[in-house]
């Protein structure tokens, strides 16, 4: 049969290497058919029918849907190479206090993720720019213009490793999203 899925911009691309081959290879008479967009738009699509289950990031408040923990993706710092922090290879939440990062726009759910971090840790977001994807946040960091949060997923094989970037895990209570499957109850 067709499953029709929906996953969000900051978690397809990196997700998709790791369990596409395998599905296939357990399921090879299914089609899978992926929509990437934004929460937002996968949580209407979900409620109208257009879409089967999708792939979020939790907190989803909708008594319609049901929601099925996956798993948790810690969150990594990501400095330019001649930042003070890069000599580092660890960190705690209270040494982003004062920093300011990147991050992405209005809309996308690792925006409202990273201001959370942002504000239990007393860091805010650098002024005058924000970033249309995870791609772009990881130039800027590689050229030098600040620093940000990546989902551990966005520096895993297949992704290049940069020589310009330096990732920082957090110590303790690291900083984390919680991805789950989520579908209509009603749906067969």
């Amino acid at each position: 049969g067709t499953v029709r899925l929906g996953l969000f911009p900051t978690l397809g691309p990196y997700l998709l290497p790791h369990v596409v081959a395998p599905l296939r290879q357990r399921f090879p008479r299914l089609e899978l058919l992926l929509v990437e967009e934004k929460t937002d738009q996968i949580l209407a699509r979900l409620r109208d029918g257009r879409l089967d289950a999708g792939l979020l990031a939790l907190p989803i408040h909708d008594d319609q849907l049901h929601v099925e923990v996956l798993f948790d993706e810690p969150f990594l710092l990501a400095v330019p190479q001649q930042h003070p922090m890069a000599d580092q290879d660890s960190l705690d939440i209270n040494d982003l206090d004062n920093q300011h990062l990147l991050l992405l726009e209005e809309g996308h759910c690792l925006r409202d993720q990273a201001l959370e971090v942002c504000h239990m840790a007393g860091a805010g977001e650098r002024d005058g720019f924000r970033a249309t994807s995870l791609e772009t946040l990881r130039q800027m960091v590689a050229s030098g213009v600040g620093i940000t949060l990546l989902p551990m997923l966005a520096v895993q094989p297949p992704v290049p490793v940069s020589s310009d970037i330096h990732l920082l895990s957090f110590r303790r209570d690291a900083p984390h999203r919680q991805i789950a499957m989520v579908w209509r109850r009603s749906s067969a």
